[in-house]
């Protein structure tokens, strides 16, 4: 079916109509639903037009300034969640408009993935590796250790993260 019927198949809705055929007759004529037919009908008996009503939304809800205040919060704060985010600038949208601003903006929302643990074996596999590079001083100078230590940066639940989609790889 065509999302809009054009002028010229509206007219022709109205002759049809005025020649007495039914809603579903012409429906079934122009390839559209019944109440599509219907709709023009009723706007070409109360207003005389066969042009559509062109709808252009509500508008933006926020400033630039507003705009530049989100972004710059979750620039510096990557751990923070849109909730939080809106509550500490004020933004003035949904918290849905307030996640698409920031999609529009260039950040991407994820999920931290779930931490796996070792087990006896990846630990003796570590120390074999680590036996076997003891003599390269080089490569140990460019190494960071870490223990199995899960960092949170909130109380909300799972971790997310909010990343520039850039060239920057998660590992």
């Amino acid at each position: 079916m065509p999302r809009h019927l054009s002028e010229a198949q509206r007219a022709r809705a109205i002759a049809k109509l005025e020649e007495n055929w039914s809603l579903s007759e012409v429906a079934a004529e122009l390839n559209v639903s019944k109440s599509c037919i219907f709709y023009i009908k009723k706007r070409w008996l109360e207003e005389q037009r066969l042009q559509r009503t062109i709808r252009r939304g509500i508008g933006k809800v926020s400033t630039e300034y507003e705009d530049n205040a989100l972004v710059e919060f979750i620039s510096h704060n990557p751990f923070e969640i849109a909730v939080k985010a809106r509550e500490e600038t004020l933004f003035p949208g949904s918290l849905r408009t307030t996640q698409r601003h920031l999609k529009q903006c260039g950040f991407k929302n994820c999920v931290a993935a779930h931490k796996v643990f070792l087990t006896e074996e990846h630990k003796q596999r570590r120390v074999q590796f680590a036996n076997e590079f003891l003599q390269e001083n080089e490569f140990w100078n460019n190494v960071v250790f870490s223990d199995e230590k899960t960092f949170q940066s909130s109380k909300n639940g799972r971790l997310r993260l909010s990343l520039w989609i850039t060239g920057y790889v998660m590992i």
